[in-house]
């Protein structure tokens, strides 16, 4: 029920919410249509009101003018004045004033005083300097004035007899009446106001009093930048006319309009709105509800289905009530989605057990195969073989890697098609398998016969390619009946024959052994690296140059003397650190103590350069070059303070790449030495692209120079070949006084070896050159 009733409300949230927004939507933009329009029709009736207002005021205004000239023009009117008989006056000026229906007649002087009127008492404030000066230039002038609380419009002109000897103001009311016969012609609410105390004062409105307020401060101005607001808006729009022509603003009128009527269709279609959105959730609910349910049962029982796939079950019948078309879809699609999770989680499964380039199974699933095995109660003793690929990437670098994957794919074929039953084969990762086989003969007899198989030739793209392999065999029960610790031992004894360079190693409990001394000594090594304890130091063995004997270099060799196993050969560690991925760490510690060496000879007045070792994987470090340069600049040493020797082998792994980084460190004005030359496989043809300064002629054949007539031809003709390409040559192994004569007879540039002097601590550096520089060194050495 859970999910009928969260879908029945999603369902319902989604419709009712769909129609509520359109609805929404729906209502603003009629309030902005119709408000827009409301806005229009007002403005537009006001305007026409004001037009028609406006005329209204300029046709009374001739009207009275022309009643006011017929009495100005009267002589009987002007004999009256001239005698300014004041009762005569008052008579007169009452006959004309309803002759021609004026509501007020009074009789000026040219100074604006009253000197007569139809009333008793006349109490009116205007501008009589306005008044009087625009009457008597413009033969007249009208205006509106409130007199005793009344509001007229007046009119003023002079009486002249010829020149002007008084002025008549005549003044007809704007009263209820007149307001009313304005409404008529207009359609709107006439309002008249004089302005009293800043505060406007009504005189006449055809609007009822408890509504002149409102028209007067609380209507909605026209014209406006202002929206009326949807809720509360105002009752009235009133538009505000000052009648005063002297622009006292005394008195005006409003045009009001009613804004209800304005806005009385558009509340209707609002009201109408809100009740089809009523009827229309009403509606939508009920229906949200029928299809919620109709949706939710085949739902219900598709989430079963899918709770039961999610187990592993596959193969099931769906069964739902197909109401629609797009229920029956999907319950297909379930049963299709089935099929293929099956073969997908085939396909995972078999992904995750074998590897994706061999198809033989991975470390861990053999493991767990091996596991199964030993569990048994009857198993049959087997060999457990860990097999790897010697020299692997020569032929990735000599043939690329699509060879190289061939020759995987060919060695893990082989393994397959071993003829021994139930036997398990594995790629372990890289170039390294393993192999399981249940023992039918001795484990030496099954060894050399796999060694066989895999040993022969592979033909890859008409290419014969030979591969050696090194293989460690561990056995069960013999050795152990743990499978991890079995592949365990097996890899124990693959890598003491990798070390021994042996093609079969049997495990024995003194691998073990050996084994974890050497996890120990890398940890130690670690260890020692990340603290700087001082177990490394470094030692120089002086080069002589055999000319004059009087010019020194030095090797940098680097002691590791371990605080319980003492002094530990570098023959040992730098290999393990190799594999290891510590020999970049031990570079940096070699370049920065040799470094700080050579400044602190300087500081002592003494100089000679320093020749340090790199492998082939320093020279692939990107930002080795740049670090040694820094060092340098820190310590402010000059680039010939430092020369690097690289051996013969480790250039050829990759002679391109060894090339190009070579002529890097050349740039930066480093001497280069070939250490070990005569031992790789290096050429001429290699040897003249190479960007060195010196060759160091491997103490192999040196150590017996004096002897062995072999060793001499090799040396001597290095020595001549050398010098063909402008190079500098270093003889190490030097070990007595008749080789030596031997090197400097044939031009030997720089001689080394114990004859002249051991390795030596930084310490006794500068003791040694001193007394090697005595005449009696010979006894000394």
């Amino acid at each position: 029920m859970a999910v009928s009733a969260s879908l029945q409300q999603r369902l319902l949230r989604f419709v009712l919410g769909l129609l509520i927004s359109m609805a929404l939507t729906v209502a603003l933009a009629v309030w902005l249509s119709t408000t827009n329009h409301s806005h229009n029709q007002i403005d537009s009736n006001l305007s026409i009101a004001e037009s028609v207002l406006k005329q209204l005021l300029r046709n009374r205004e001739q009207q009275l003018m022309s009643s006011t000239e017929v009495l100005t023009s009267d002589f009987g009117f002007k004999q009256a004045v001239a005698t300014q008989d004041k009762s005569t006056l008052e008579s007169v000026l009452h006959n004309h004033g309803e002759r021609i229906g004026a509501d007020l007649m009074v009789l000026l002087s040219l100074q604006g005083k009253i000197i007569a009127s139809d009333t008793e008492q006349v109490e009116a404030h205007f501008n009589q300097d306005f008044f009087i000066r625009s009457s008597l230039s413009n033969g007249g002038a009208t205006d509106y004035l409130t007199v005793n609380g009344r509001l007229y419009q007046v009119i003023l002109l002079p009486v002249k007899a010829p020149l002007p000897i008084a002025i008549a103001m005549v003044g007809f009311e704007l009263n209820r009446e007149l307001a009313e016969q304005w409404k008529d012609l207009t359609g709107l609410d006439i309002t008249f106001y004089f302005n009293k105390s800043s505060s406007d004062k009504v005189i006449a409105s055809t609007l009822p009093p408890d509504l002149w307020l409102k028209a007067l401060s609380e209507a909605y101005t026209p014209y406006s930048t202002h929206s009326l607001p949807l809720f509360g808006r105002p009752q009235f729009a009133s538009l505000q006319l000052d009648l005063n022509q002297s622009n006292s603003g005394e008195a005006g009128l409003y045009l009001t309009y009613s804004v209800e009527k304005a806005f009385h269709e558009f509340d209707v279609l609002q009201l109408r709105i809100i009740v089809i959105t009523f009827i229309g959730a009403l509606l939508a609910s009920f229906g949200g509800i029928v299809i919620a349910r109709n949706m939710a049962y085949p739902l219900r029982s598709l989430a079963k289905t899918a709770s039961r796939m999610a187990k592993g079950e596959f193969g099931l019948k769906v069964d739902v009530q197909r109401t629609t078309s797009e229920v029956s879809e999907l319950a297909a699609a379930f049963e299709t989605m089935q099929v293929g999770l099956a073969e997908r989680e085939a396909r995972i499964v078999f992904q995750a057990h074998h590897d994706p380039l061999t198809s033989l199974i991975n470390r861990q699933h053999i493991i767990t195969r091996l596991k199964e095995h030993l569990d048994s109660i009857d198993y049959k003793p087997l060999s457990v073989i860990c097999i790897n690929i010697l020299d692997f990437r020569i032929v990735n670098d000599t043939f690329g890697h699509f060879v190289g994957d061939q020759c995987l794919k060919q060695i893990g074929e082989r393994l397959s098609g071993l003829p021994e039953q139930n036997c398990l084969a594995a790629r372990l990762g890289g170039d390294e398998f393993l192999v399981a086989i249940p023992l039918a003969c001795s484990v030496e007899r099954t060894a050399e016969n796999v060694l066989a198989t895999l040993s022969s030739a592979y033909m890859i793209q008409q290419l014969e390619i030979t591969l050696k392999f090194s293989m460690g065999i561990a056995c069960a029960p013999r050795d152990s009946t743990d499978a991890d610790q079995l592949v365990q031992q097996a890899s124990i004894a693959l890598d003491m024959a990798r070390r021994e360079q042996l093609g079969i190693a049997f495990y024995n409990s003194n691998m073990e052994q050996t084994h974890l001394k050497r996890l120990q000594l890398l940890a130690d090594l670690k260890k020692t690296l990340a603290q700087n304890d001082g177990q490394l130091q470094m030692y120089f063995q002086p080069k002589v140059l055999a000319s004059t004997q009087e010019h020194f270099r030095f090797e940098a060799l680097i002691r590791w003397i371990h605080p319980e196993q003492g002094f530990i050969p570098p023959d040992l560690f730098i290999p393990l650190a190799e594999q290891a991925g510590l020999i970049a760490n031990i570079t940096d510690w070699v370049v920065e103590a040799v470094i700080t060496q050579i400044a602190e000879w300087k500081s002592n007045q003494f100089t000679a350069q320093v020749a340090i070792n790199l492998s082939a994987k320093d020279l692939s470090r990107k930002h080795l070059l740049e670090n040694i340069k820094q060092l340098l600049d820190d310590y402010s040493l000059p680039s010939d303070s430092l020369a690097f020797e690289i051996t013969e082998s480790e250039i050829m792994r990759d002679a391109k790449e060894a090339i190009d980084l070579l002529i890097r460190f050349r740039s930066f004005g480093f001497d280069l030495a070939i250490d070990d030359f005569g031992t790789g496989y290096s050429s001429l043809s290699h040897l003249k692209h190479m960007p060195v300064t010196e060759l160091k002629i491997d103490k192999s054949f040196v150590l017996q120079l004096d002897q062995l007539a072999d060793d001499q031809i090799i040396v001597k003709s290095t020595i001549e070949l050398a010098h063909s390409f402008n190079l500098k040559v270093v003889a190490e192994g030097v070990e007595n006084q008749a080789s030596m004569d031997l090197l400097r007879e044939w031009g030997c540039d720089w001689l080394q070896g114990f004859y002249l002097s051991r390795p030596l601590p930084a310490k006794d550096v500068l003791p040694w050159v001193e007394n090697f520089a005595k005449p009696d060194q010979a006894a000394n050495n």
